[in-house]
């Protein structure tokens, strides 16, 4: 009798585990294909002086600045219905370096701590008049840490008052399922729970997309997104 029972019990456990290890290899993936961006560069007045008669050899190094910004891109799988908010992250640090924010754009659950860092010689400001996400640290110098959380979902765009050429965006979202796309366009999410989803692809210049997908019993599909201008 008490074989028996083991057995049955050993049944119940690995079909449990089973349904279990087939929920968490749920997975989506693909490519994002993206039109070319070109790179914002700094200006100094001093070379702009000196290479006012060098048209052909600015174009040359302008074509050289266009680039697929893959690494500003995020890939999120938000579940459908969705009631309930996931919750806060552990802190995430955005640092400025080289007269920039790093990374130029985060994704964040409601309730996450943002920390700014300044890795530069000099001081940053770090700043966001975006409604219901407003905040303003001051002029930092070297080494500084401050934090913010984030509570609005949605953009939260960030600045610096001293160097007008820094921006980056802090998304907000509903979910804890989403990644950043590598810097070959392909995007993975995996350990997706049995259910229907709305997949979308964020960046923060260009309009996003979005795709249903349901997925369950360990599935893989590949979706592939094609951002525009």
């Amino acid at each position: 009798m008490k074989k028996i029972i083991y057995i049955i019990f050993s049944m119940i456990f690995l079909l449990h585990f089973e349904d279990s290890a087939a929920q968490q290899s749920n997975q989506i993936s693909g490519r994002v294909f993206m039109p070319v961006m070109a790179k914002e560069r700094r200006k100094f007045r001093g070379r702009i002086y000196r290479n006012r008669l060098s048209s052909a050899k600015r174009s040359s190094t302008q074509n050289k600045a266009l680039k697929s910004s893959f690494i500003d891109i995020i890939v999120s799988a938000h579940p459908v219905p969705s009631d309930t908010l996931p919750p806060p992250m552990d802190p995430v640090t955005i640092i400025q370096v080289n007269a920039e924010f790093v990374p130029r754009v985060v994704a964040v659950t409601p309730g996450t701590s943002i920390r700014f860092i300044n890795r530069d010689k000099f001081f940053h400001n770090v700043f966001s008049i975006t409604p219901g996400s407003r905040f303003n640290i001051g002029r930092k110098p070297t080494g500084v840490s401050v934090s913010r959380q984030i509570n609005k979902l949605g953009e939260t765009k960030i600045f610096c008052d001293i160097h007008a050429q820094m921006n980056a965006t802090i998304i907000c979202i509903d979910t804890r399922y989403f990644t950043r796309v590598g810097p070959d366009g392909t995007y993975r999410l995996s350990g997706l729970p049995d259910g229907s989803y709305e997949i979308r692809v964020y960046h923060p210049d260009l309009p996003g997309v979005s795709n249903p997908v349901d997925i369950r019993d360990g599935r893989s599909q590949q979706i592939n997104f094609t951002l525009s201008r």
